[in-house]
């Protein structure tokens, strides 16, 4: 399908890629002239001139086997150029053995962090990167673009539709209505005073202005349809995110704040309680049936809290979302979606980056440490594995407090074989290569995750080149000097043999002991 501006035109098929993007700049041509009502020729020739419309952007949606991959590192750096902001890519992670690695670098533009981007090589690592903060970037503006259109929109309803309203207006000569607007395009407190079938009587009492009474009681009811009414409901219909009629319908002010393999994350404030909530979006199956059973199941102050879920047909990324003019069944998948808590502070991940090259964070790490390790003694003892645990799926509440999250791949204890290789690789314990294994795997996690925020890498390239050693179980010897007590309880996290590792409880009483063993770090405990 060719799509020019908003415009969608006949879609066409082909025996191969080439045959059927020619047929379709063919449909489109002749629709143009067809339309034009001009003697274009109804197919192209190298000789004709060029129509004077502009040329075609690339497909807006198609299939992963037909989209031409667009640059997106060459498309932020011109909006960073126009916006005279900084753009740093960064190697967070690499792993995999040597005939495939797997890259993993962040997108850094200004003073946030994008997320992260994998790939087979450097480059498509960045690239994907560079995808997921260009897509954060354009629906942030898409959002706020359509906040100001609304707006906008509304005001000149109220301008153009109310004959009350100008002839009010052209009676004492001058753009009353536009005295009633505010700098950020509201009406001003004399307009919003204003209500249905209210009598003016009292405050338009003299001859002198009987006739402008009359007139702005005769636009009242035009107001509520088209301002309070319709406008609404039509910005709820043009969602750009979502076509999920009930995540519409009891949320405002959709914004993505995550987005992978999985599916998407988006923050919402609830329309009636106006509060702002979590909101995930993927693809209904099996799995993500188990991760709704485990959060209902799960109750803590350091767990992420669920609310609900709910299906619904939508579409699974936000290119389709963002770019469609007009619906298309046919894209549209069977959707879970997620309601949980929001947490401002983000996650771990971001609280480790803000202190990169910092001093004097280490008490902060031992308190944040123990609110980790009593989530994770809380799933254990409800039966589960959470083989996820990694700063990216430990969030960070307004009230600074450690909310376990991402139970994409929960699975219960009760099972006797689990799958291999699930997780994130650079945190994984080296029993998840095979297929029997237990609560173990999240104490490694547990123990790479206390390294790496007591001894934040000053750079993610630094972490790259330590990383495999630290999993060895190699601290480096500044670390083993300044630090002797925690090491002793990395090393027992760490250890390669699961059995001489300690369970969640017993982590919080090694942790215990060593507040004991150093009173000034008592109040961690």
């Amino acid at each position: 399908m060719v799509v020019i501006g908003d415009r969608e035109y006949p879609v066409a098929t082909g025996k191969n890629k080439k045959e059927a993007k020619e047929e379709a700049a063919k449909a489109a041509w002749d629709s143009i002239a067809q339309e034009n009502q001009t003697s274009l020729p109804q197919t192209p020739q190298p000789q004709l001139p060029q129509p004077s419309l502009p040329p075609p952007p690339p497909p807006a949606f198609s299939s992963d086997e037909e989209i031409q991959p667009l640059d997106y590192i060459s498309m932020l750096t011109k909006y960073t150029l126009k916006h005279n902001i900084m753009i740093d890519y960064k190697l967070e992670d690499e792993s995999g053995p040597p005939h495939k690695k797997i890259f993993s670098y962040s997108c850094k533009i200004g003073d946030k962090i994008y997320g992260e981007g994998t790939g087979n090589d450097k480059k498509a690592a960045k690239q994907a990167a560079a995808k997921r903060a260009y897509e954060q970037l354009r629906s942030q503006e898409t959002s706020r673009a359509g906040r100001h259109a609304a707006v906008a929109s509304s005001a000149n309803s109220l301008l153009s539709n109310s004959s009350g309203m100008s002839s009010w207006s052209s009676a004492n000569g001058t753009d009353s209505a536009s005295k009633n607007m505010n700098s950020d395009g509201s009406l001003a407190s004399k307009m919003n005073d204003l209500k249905v079938g209210e009598d003016c009587s009292s405050s338009w009492a003299t001859p002198k202005n009987a006739v402008m009474k009359t007139k702005r009681r005769e636009i009242t009811p035009k107001l509520a349809p088209s301002f309070l009414g319709q406008q609404v409901k039509e910005e709820k219909k043009e969602n750009k995110y979502t076509k999920d009629e009930r995540l519409i319908k009891d949320f405002e002010e959709i914004e993505p704040i995550g987005s992978g393999g999985f599916g998407n994350v988006f923050k919402a404030k609830q329309i009636i309680d106006k509060k702002n909530y979590a909101v995930k979006r993927v693809k209904c199956s099996d799995k993500v049936q188990r991760e709704v059973q485990a959060l209902a199941e799960l109750e803590h102050e350091n767990i992420i809290r669920y609310y609900t879920s709910w299906t619904g047909k939508d579409y699974l990324n936000f290119e389709n979302s963002l770019s469609l003019s007009r619906p298309r069944p046919d894209l549209l998948c069977d959707c879970l979606f997620i309601q949980m808590e929001f947490c401002e502070k983000g996650t771990l991940y971001d609280w480790i980056d803000d202190r990169r090259g910092k001093e004097n964070y280490q008490t902060e790490s031992l308190i944040k440490f123990r609110q980790i390790v009593t989530g994770v003694e809380y799933i254990h003892s409800k039966g589960f594995i959470h083989r996820d645990l990694k700063p990216l799926n430990i969030f960070i509440s307004s009230e600074d407090k450690i909310k376990i999250g991402d139970f994409g791949l929960v699975t219960s204890m009760t099972d006797d074989l689990r799958t291999t290789e699930k997780g994130t690789r650079s945190y994984m314990s080296p029993e998840q290569a095979g297929d029997k294994y237990g609560q173990e795997v999240d104490i490694f996690a547990l123990g790479l995750i206390l390294f790496e925020i007591l001894w934040i890498f000053s750079t993610g390239t630094e972490k790259i080149k330590e990383w495999h050693k630290i999993r060895e179980c190699v601290l480096p010897q500044e670390f083993s000097k300044n630090f002797p007590l925690e090491k002793h309880i990395i090393e027992q996290l760490l250890s390669k043999d699961v059995a001489k590792r300690p369970s969640a409880s017993g982590v919080l009483e090694l942790l215990e002991l060593f507040a004991k063993k150093n009173p000034k770090n008592a109040h961690t405990r």
